[in-house]
């Protein structure tokens, strides 16, 4: 019994072995599996991943292909905006007929084309001539961007030589909240080569960044518009040229015609009368009176040469300056001009110093300086003609005044007297002349280094006032008295 049992322990214990053997077997083979698919499972992660990165690969060449695509379609429709913005605007100031009218309509194109939400244009010109122009803004707002075009500010970006806005300019405007809906402000200057004739002022109610297409746009307006209104002054100095040249030959002609006629006349009486019949005092006054008219025309002829002379360059150049005496240029002058004041009955009177020191000048044109301005004090004497020269020395000048109690020269006027060929019209109609001597008086005194100033008052006179330099000790040494 003790054996059967012995047999089948052993007989267990091969069977244990066997079942250990196997189940290892399994273990194995499990872990075999196990690593097996460990390794088919970081495979398929490291798979999956790089389907994922892929994924995101190609949603980025998604993105960057519509931004392309975008990108040329904003080119495509920049370019076309520039394009019609250079045809239409160049279009619209090719009208020449009214350049007001195609500046203004050229102006608010602009802001349609590029979508710009307000600006004003301004442009000014001579005789107080001024075109503007304003969309979108109102009197408030127009007075900041004057502001804006007058500093040449930008409040946004950074767009190298402009400057930005600070609070204290916002207060210049005297309305803070004026500005709550204006953004990206820029000023373009319109010029022609160096020369300023206007600006204009763009903005948006947002914030908003120019782009290159947008600046070179705005650049290409100003130039066009510069230019136009530029064609549009040459325009008006061609016919206020040609109106000018007709109106010079004709008061030329005059000027020449009335005191030839004058002479031819009383040449004609002396000539066809036997000479009994006149008096000696008659005889005088007619060859008074030839004499008078024989040296206005001189005078004339003088003047009209001399303005063509002072317009060149190198006229300065000839003029061979000595030292000079006031004194003795104003009493000379006084002396050739003497028989003419009788003539006119005017009261000469003369408040200079022989001790005033000399400048240095030409004596011929300073004898012209004298001549013009006491001739253009009698030409507009009224009753009882007083005309006074004073001088006076003042520092390191010498202050001279011609003045009289004649018409005088209404305000509006004043500003343009030393202007070439410049008549007032409420004198042109009666008093003779070419509208040169004045502007020649200027001329002069400017080439002796000085200036002039006049004062009038209308009924009550006219005082010319000229400030000419002393001459220099060293100078002085060198030279001679006229």
């Amino acid at each position: 019994m003790f054996g059967s049992f012995k047999l089948s322990t052993e007989a267990w214990m091969g069977v244990a072995a066997a079942s250990v053997g196997i189940i290892l077997l399994l273990l194995a083979r499990l872990f075999a599996y196990a690593r097996a698919n460990t390794k088919s499972h970081l495979l398929f992660r490291k798979q999956k991943g790089e389907m994922k990165q892929l994924d995101r690969l190609l949603w980025q060449q998604e993105l960057e292909l519509k931004e392309l695509h975008d990108r040329m379609k904003s080119l495509e429709e920049s370019s076309h905006r520039e394009v019609v913005l250079f045809s239409e605007i160049t279009s619209i100031l090719g009208n020449v007929q009214d350049v007001e009218e195609s500046l203004k309509a050229a102006f608010v194109r602009m802001l349609e084309i590029l979508s710009i939400d307000f600006g004003i244009l301004e442009f000014t010109g001579r005789r107080s001539m001024t075109i503007k122009v304003h969309k979108g803004c109102d009197s408030s707002l127009m007075e900041t961007l004057d502001l804006i075009a007058e500093r040449g500010w930008v409040l946004e970006g950074n767009l190298g030589s402009f400057s930005a806005l600070t609070f204290e300019h916002y207060q210049k405007s005297r309305n803070l909240q004026v500005m709550a809906s204006a953004h990206s402000l820029l000023c373009f200057p319109c010029r022609v080569k160096r020369r300023h004739l206007g600006f204009f002022v763009v903005g948006f109610h947002r914030p908003h960044h120019y782009s290159t297409i947008e600046l070179d746009g705005l650049h290409f307006c100003a130039e066009q518009f510069a230019v136009s209104f530029q064609t549009f002054l040459q325009l008006l100095d061609t016919e206020e040229l040609s109106q000018l040249r007709h109106d010079y030959i004709a008061n030329v002609s005059h000027e020449l015609k009335t005191p030839l006629t004058t002479i031819y006349g009383y040449l004609n009486i002396l000539k066809s009368y036997p000479a009994e019949l006149f008096q000696e005092n008659e005889k005088q006054e007619m060859f008074s009176v030839m004499t008078d008219e024989c040296q206005r025309l001189i005078r004339l002829i003088n003047n009209l040469l001399l303005s063509v002379k002072v317009e060149q360059e190198s006229f300065s150049g000839t003029m061979n300056p000595v030292a000079v005496s006031l004194e003795q240029v104003v009493t000379q002058t006084c002396r050739f001009m003497d028989r003419e004041l009788k003539a006119k009955n005017v009261d000469l009177r003369t408040n200079i110093p022989k001790s005033l020191p000399p400048i240095e000048g030409n004596l011929d044109l300073l004898y012209q300086i004298f001549q013009n301005l006491i001739a253009n004090s009698i030409k507009f004497s009224s009753k009882d003609p007083v005309i006074e020269v004073s001088a006076f020395e003042e520092g390191n000048h010498i202050t001279i005044s011609v003045g009289d109690n004649g018409v005088g020269i209404e305000a509006q006027d004043l500003p343009k007297i030393f202007e070439k060929f410049y008549r007032a019209e409420s004198q042109a109609a009666t008093r003779p002349g070419l509208g040169i001597g004045l502007y020649l008086v200027q001329k002069l005194v400017e080439l002796h280094h000085g200036d002039i100033q006049v004062a009038s008052e209308l009924n009550k006179g006219t005082t010319f006032t000229m400030r000419f330099p002393i001459m220099a000790v060293s100078t002085l040494a060198h030279g001679t008295f006229g």
